[in-house]
């Protein structure tokens, strides 16, 4: 799994930082500190000035580049990493209150580049250059301006924008002249308990994370007001900050990181929206003081992670807490949709929270053999419960939960509204207690007015919002086409829907194996439902190199085209994204009435790819080179955005088009007078610094030096080919790969053989002990044996589980617990995750053929592809680049 891919997860868990938030308000919060030079003289301690207030502070000297007044009220020291998304959208922040507090606020940056973001240490040392040469200020608006784009050419590109002196650049880089001082910068994180990113201390008092900016500016009033009584008592400017570190902390105390002290978590909102019950299924309190309502699905392993802590919740409060369930099932989750299905169907029966925690109980087996199952299990009647998965009866009634999670802003999963309250992700029991105790006293106040208890949530949330504020749309990229502009976005020879007179042209590009064009389409469906008769839609393909069924699937849907049923067709394979193969589109135009011999004709000849790349050319054209991509009247639109963002650019288009047809220009050529003057083409990137296209694992033949080494292996020592698999137990992608690892050993015999390396992720809390047990299964001979048990399980990896599968598999239990208990793999484990860094890998799964790289779970076909030309070459083929190993 991509480390990208993970970070997408861990911001639903965590959100707006890579760790739990605190507020820095009054004394009960941990503070850190640093170490340099500051305005006055902050050493030996002291007592702190009565003017001070009690609040919790570190000594955190003011070193690194600054900028604002120095006779500042208020310094703050940012720790921030220009690769996290969430440094990034504090940045808006920072700016915002230098401006609103110009010479009361000075801003200091030190680095800490987190461990899964491969580029943030190369980039904190291109910023530290920059400052070397007085430009650190205008490198880091750069760097966070571009954070998808932070490798060394995209380094030394920015340094030469800025007119660096670039031998010196290039010199530092290559030498890495400033990494002690990012070491020295994180080394002092560490040291004060920083656990993530962005981490801000203000006047030595902590907040951590992309906190909105109210909450800054709450800490930073209050400091300039204790500032001021500073001044009138007599301190000078320039000894401000050394009177708030007299008595600051230099360290957290020991209970701050104690493992019996539970994590806060970032807390709700404080925005209410007016979320609805609805009919949705509850449990708990019938006449509740706190609603919760929970978006969520079953597949969603973060969801099935805060299951335990929802129950506890329930258990704690008793009568004052009600938990509605509304369904969000994901579309790049395979089997969300039928499980949440299945559980409508117990539902109908009076068993939905029977059904609710079989499902989490077993969300690695949620297919419909085993749906069936649990429906069995738990006493349904299975007829009816069949006829209601096989007619799709809750499907409806589900996408309208799913609807109502996308107005409430609630895109990911498990998202909460607690009265009214967002509160994202499976945050800590505590983290609930405290959103839920503020809600109950709101309460208490309420019934003490008069209202009646039934009607708590409906007063609470009565002047709630009936929706949230879509997300400020990204930035433009390098290429990438202005969204004010008007492009040449052709539609003749497109499949259209829509009225031909339609005032708005939506042209879509698009590829059918792509997760955020599948997500958008229920969002373009609903474009077309809310501007029936205004608004047309036509498609184009854009099949991405790197999604080797989306051609095919194209092929498939123009051949269903020629016979009219091209939308039908388009429906059917966004619906089942996770199965797209010959005989499944085979399948669907049987089901569509389609004349099979001219279907099938039309895929064998791949009838149509000619149009289909000549989409793909048009759409890079102008500027369509990702997906989804969207031209409204030749104005684009990028992403799977959620309606409201399509509804604001319909309606302005529709204005100007309302106002040329009253001008006179009939409906049906709106269209054509809005494209006679659109521009043709993006402007393209500068010589030289535009990005290389990604590869396919199959065109790049680029060979690392992977050596077997004495790791784990199965197959003959001197097959022709040697898979290296850099993999980890918990990573739900190296799951999936496995089948296909089988395959290709079953299908090339003793022609392959296979090296296992262990590649735990950092943020995988299981997974570095499953390696350990499996190292110390290895030890007593039966390593794959455990390695088929701990993927078979890999969301139940805990260290009982693991002892009851080396039962299972008859080990030495004694021998096997001291193996765990000493750590005795650990260092193993270590050097074999070097080993894959040192080649690049960083993330999992990452599989060498004969040292050529597949990262990730790709289909056995790019496996098979690779394995056969490495076979070829032992026969005299040819031979790839070979690239030795990283410098770590």
């Amino acid at each position: 799994m991509k480390i990208g891919t993970v970070i997408a997860l861990l911001v639903v868990v965590a959100g707006g930082f890579y760790s739990f938030a605190r507020f820095a308000n009054s004394g009960s919060n941990k503070e850190k500190s640093a170490g340099g030079e500051v305005a006055g003289d902050i050493k030996g301690g002291g007592t702190p000035d009565k003017a001070v207030g009690d609040a919790e502070r570190f000594r955190v000297p003011l070193e690194g580049p600054g900028r604002g007044p120095a006779t500042a009220k208020v310094n703050i020291v940012a720790f921030s990493d220009f690769q996290c998304p969430f440094c990034s959208r504090v940045v808006p922040t920072m700016e915002k209150l230098q401006k609103e507090y110009p010479n009361d606020v000075r801003l200091f940056f030190r680095h800490n580049p987190l461990p899964f973001h491969p580029d943030a240490p190369l980039a904190s040392e291109a910023a530290l250059e920059a400052e070397a040469q007085g430009k650190f200020w205008e490198m880091h608006d750069k760097l966070f301006a571009n954070q998808q784009n932070i490798k060394r050419p995209d380094l030394d590109k920015y340094a030469g924008e800025l007119g660096l002196d670039m031998g010196k650049f290039k010199t530092a880089l290559d030498n890495s002249a400033h990494k002690n001082r990012i070491d020295a910068d994180m080394k002092l994180a560490t040291s004060i308990g920083v656990q993530g990113t962005p981490n801000f201390f203000i006047n030595g008092r902590q907040v951590v994370g992309a906190q909105p900016y109210e909450e800054f500016k709450k800490v930073v009033d209050d400091e300039i007001a204790k500032a001021d009584k500073l001044l009138a008592a007599g301190t000078p400017s320039n000894q401000l900050y050394a009177k708030f570190m007299a008595g600051a902390k230099t360290a957290p105390s020991p209970a701050a990181n104690a493992p019996s002290q539970a994590p806060k978590g970032p807390g709700a909102g404080a925005e209410v929206y007016k979320v609805a019950v609805g009919d949705a299924p509850t449990k708990g309190a019938k006449q509740p003081k706190v609603t919760i309502v929970e978006f969520s699905e079953f597949q969603c392993p973060y969801c099935g992670r805060v299951s335990p802590t929802l129950e506890s919740v329930l258990k704690d409060y008793g009568n004052d807490v009600q938990l509605a369930f509304r369904h969000n099932p994901l579309p790049f989750h395979n089997n969300a949709m039928i499980a949440s299905q299945a559980a409508e169907a117990a539902r109908e029966q009076g068993k939905f929270w029977q059904m609710h925690d079989k499902l989490f109980a077993n969300q690695a087996a949620l297919d419909r053999p085993n749906l069936e199952k649990y429906a069995q299990e738990i006493g349904l009647d299975m007829g009816k419960f069949k006829s209601a998965l096989d007619s799709e009866k809750y499907k409806d009634r589900i996408k309208k939960d799913m609807d109502d999670a996308a107005n409430f802003g609630a895109r990911g999963t498990p998202n909460f509204f607690i009265n009214g309250r967002n509160f994202r992700g499976a945050q800590p029991l505590e983290a609930f207690k405290s959103v839920i105790d503020e809600e109950l006293k709101k309460a208490d106040e309420k019934l003490k007015s008069g209202t009646p208890r039934g009607q708590l949530y409906a007063a609470l949330t009565s002047n709630g919002l009936a929706k949230a504020a879509p997300p400020p749309p990204p930035p433009p990229r390098q290429g990438e086409p202005d969204a004010t502009t008007v492009f040449k976005a052709e539609v003749k020879g497109a499949p259209i829907k829509g009225a031909k007179d339609a005032l708005v042209t939506i042209v879509q590009y698009s590829d059918y194996q792509c997760p955020f064009c599948s997500r958008v389409e229920p969002t373009i469906t609903k474009v077309m439902d809310e501007y029936k008769g205004k608004v047309r839609v036509a498609w184009r393909d854009l099949p991405l190199p790197f999604h080797p069924n989306a051609l095919p699937a194209a092929i498939a849907a123009r051949a269903a085209g020629e016979q009219g049923k091209f939308w039908e067709m388009h429906d059917k394979i966004f619906a089942n994204q996770q199965v797209m193969d010959r005989p499944t589109y085979e399948k669907y135009a049987q089901e569509l009435g389609l004349n099979m011999g001219k279907f099938k004709a039309a895929l064998d000849a791949q009838k149509g790819k000619a149009e289909i790349e000549a989409d793909a050319a048009s759409g890079n054209k102008i500027g369509a080179r990702g997906t989804p991509a969207f031209f409204i009247n030749g104005k684009f639109l990028s992403g799977a955005q959620p309606f409201e963002a399509f509804k604001a650019k319909i309606d302005t288009e529709l204005k100007t088009a309302e106002a040329l047809v009253a001008k006179g220009t009939p409906k049906a050529k709106v269209y054509d007078v809005i494209m006679k003057d659109a521009k043709g083409e993006v402007p393209a990137a500068p010589a030289g610094q535009a990005p290389e296209a990604e590869k396919t694992p199959d065109q790049d033949q680029t060979v690392y030096k992977v050596e077997a080494g004495d790791s784990q292996a199965k197959g003959p020592k001197n097959a022709p080919i040697t898979m290296v698999i850099f993999s980890d137990f918990q990573c739900p992608f190296c799951a999936r790969v496995e089948p296909t690892l089988a395959q290709i050993e079953k299908e090339y015999g003793g022609k392959v053989r296979q090296v296992w390396k262990n590649y735990p992720l950092p943020f995988h809390n299981n997974a570095e002990p499953a390696a350990e047990a499996a190292m110390a299964a290895g030890a007593q001979g039966k390593f794959w044996e455990m390695h088929d048990k701990l993927f078979a399980n890999n969301t139940a990896l805990d260290r009982p589980n693991l002892e009851k599968y080396a039962q299972d598999l008859g080990l030495n239990m004694a021998k096997f617990k001291a193996d765990l208990d000493s750590s005795k793999y650990k260092s193993v484990i270590e050097s074999e995750t070097k080993e894959g860094q040192a080649v690049g890998v960083n993330g999992t799964p990452a599989v060498f053929i004969n040292g050529r790289k597949i990262s990730g779970a790709y289909p056995f076909d790019m496996f098979k592809k690779i394995t056969d030309e490495e076979l070829a070459k032992k026969t005299g083929g040819g031979h790839g680049k070979v690239v030795a190993k990283r410098k770590t």
